[in-house]
């Protein structure tokens, strides 16, 4: 029995749960389908398909021996992708969720140059400011703005950014400028939905470094930084946002930073990626791109 092709039909019969489809899709029949599990089953001693006439599903046992198939397959084809690669240049697809507003304002740039250096490497890019799962997902790469907690994940930082609160110059002049941060109460502010846990508080760094949570009442959530930058701007309340976002409408004259001498919260940008015995070159020569060109990034 070849065991690599009976691990690949099984992975198949399990997504597609059913023998003659699994046989399409692999330009095999149905009988050499059965007979490829058949004789897994026998060599391991177990069942690891319940068959009904209109489905086949898993076993416990056989969820446990598909997990690990696919995750050995997966390795198999990094590791022949690794190889192949070795002294060529980088090619292939790499699939890239990023937050919306990053990549209009700061990551289309080094996309573009990126692809100039590297021609045989084909970008799917998906906006999202939530943060997607890169295994269930099938993401190569993500882009990340936080403070990120322990995981399995790689991550890279590319550069910092500040949280600070603005306000427009027209909303100031009607509603008075907070002197203090817990005057901040008495003012009409604007939430990002995706970086606010508790949307009745915000976030900042006192003098010492420390974390201070401030209460406010906040009128308008959106799950866009721009939007609510725009919102600002137009006279509709007080953000906090970071300020790779914030600073084209401070350059315009649209927006006014509040308590510029408080400290500001930092926000680290990772580039995050699976951590992988055999990482594709594709892969890792895009997250060395990244890193180079935000080296002493001065855009905002």
């Amino acid at each position: 029995m070849d065991k690599y092709t009976a691990m690949q039909v099984y992975c198949r019969v399990v997504e597609l749960e059913s023998f003659a489809a699994t046989g399409r899709s692999l330009g095999i029949s149905t009988a050499m389908v059965s007979k490829h599990i058949a004789a897994l089953e026998k060599e391991l001693g177990i069942r690891l398909l319940n068959r009904t006439t209109r489905r086949v599903n898993p076993t416990d046992e056989g969820i446990y021996y598909y997990n690990r198939c696919r995750t050995l397959l997966s390795e198999i084809d990094e590791l022949e992708s690794s190889v192949t690669q070795q002294g060529h240049d980088p090619r292939g697809l790499l699939r890239l969720t990023a937050p919306m507003d990053f990549t209009l304002l700061h990551l289309i740039e080094p996309i573009q140059a990126f692809q100039k250096a590297y021609p045989l490497v084909r970008i799917e890019l998906e906006l999202d400011d939530r943060q997607r799962n890169l295994t269930a997902d099938n993401f190569d790469v993500a882009i990340r703005i936080a403070n990120l907690a322990d995981s399995s994940l790689v991550a890279r930082k590319l550069t910092q950014c500040r949280g600070g609160v603005y306000a427009s110059p027209e909303y100031l002049k009607e509603n008075g400028t907070p002197a203090s941060l817990q005057d901040l109460q008495q003012h009409r502010c604007l939430l990002y939905t995706y970086l606010t846990q508790d949307r009745n508080y915000w976030v900042f760094l006192d003098k010492d470094g420390q974390r201070q949570k401030v209460r406010v009442n906040w009128t308008l959530a959106a799950n866009n930084g721009r939007a609510l930058c725009e919102a600002a701007a137009q006279g509709m309340g007080i953000i906090q946002q970071p300020d790779f976002i914030a600073a084209p409408f401070v350059k315009e004259g649209r927006l006014i930073q509040l308590f510029e001498d408080y400290p500001r919260y930092d926000l680290n940008v990772y580039a995050v990626y699976q951590h992988r015995q055999f990482l594709p070159v594709r892969i890792a020569a895009f997250v060395d791109f990244l890193r180079d060109y935000f080296e002493g990034y001065k855009r905002w």
